[in-house]
C-alpha cells in the first residue's frame, strides 16, 4: 500500500465521519420537529440506532473499496476527528441546509401525505353514511322480525287438569 493511498484513506475517513455527524444530526433535527404523538418521534430511539448501524456498515463497505476492508487504528480516529470537525465548523453551514430541507422539501410532503389520509377518511365517512341510510328501513325491519321471533311464546294448555303447572 503506497503512501499516497494511506494519506487518501485517511482523508476519506476524515470526510466520512463530517458525514456521520451531519447524518446524525440531520436524523435527530428532522426526528425532533415531528408532533410528540407522531410515529417518528416516538421510535426516534430506534430509528437512531437503525441509522448508527448503517452508518457503520457504510464506513466498513468504504474501507472495503478502498482498502479491501483493512482496518487501520488511525481509521476510528480520523472518523473521530471528522466528528469533530464537523461539530466546530461544518455544523452551523448543515443546521441552515437542514431548516431549509424541511421547510422546502418534508413539510410539504408531509401536508400532501396528511391530505391525502384525510381525503380518503372523508370519502369512507361519506360511503359509511350512505350505506347506513340506504339500509335504515331494512334495519327497521330487521329489529321488528329479531324482536317477534325471540319473544317468549304464549304457553297453551288446552286442558288444565292434565297438564303439570
Amino acid at each position: 500500500m503506497t503512501l499516497s493511498l494511506q494519506f487518501l484513506s485517511l482523508l476519506l475517513m476524515i470526510a466520512s465521519g463530517i458525514l456521520v455527524g451531519a447524518i446524525i444530526e440531520g436524523t435527530r433535527f428532522v426526528t425532533e420537529s415531528f408532533s410528540k404523538r407522531s410515529f417518528v418521534y416516538k421510535y426516534r430511539v430506534g430509528l437512531e440506532i437503525i441509522i448508527w448501524i448503517s452508518l457503520g456498515l457504510g464506513t466498513f463497505y468504504l474501507l472495503y473499496e478502498v482498502r479491501d476492508g483493512i482496518w487501520r487504528i488511525y481509521d476510528p480516529l480520523a472518523q473521530i476527528v471528522g466528528i469533530l470537525l464537523y461539530e466546530q465548523l461544518f455544523q452551523p453551514v448543515f443546521r441552515l441546509t437542514g431548516r431549509i430541507f424541511l421547510s422546502l422539501i418534508v413539510k410539504p410532503i408531509w401536508f400532501i401525505i396528511r391530505l391525502f389520509i384525510t381525503i380518503i377518511r372523508k370519502i369512507i365517512q361519506l360511503i359509511v353514511i350512505i350505506v347506513l341510510f340506504i339500509t335504515k328501513p331494512f334495519q327497521y325491519v330487521y329489529k321488528k322480525t329479531i324482536h317477534l321471533a325471540l319473544q317468549k311464546k304464549p304457553n297453551f294448555r288446552y286442558n288444565k287438569k292434565y297438564t303439570k303447572n
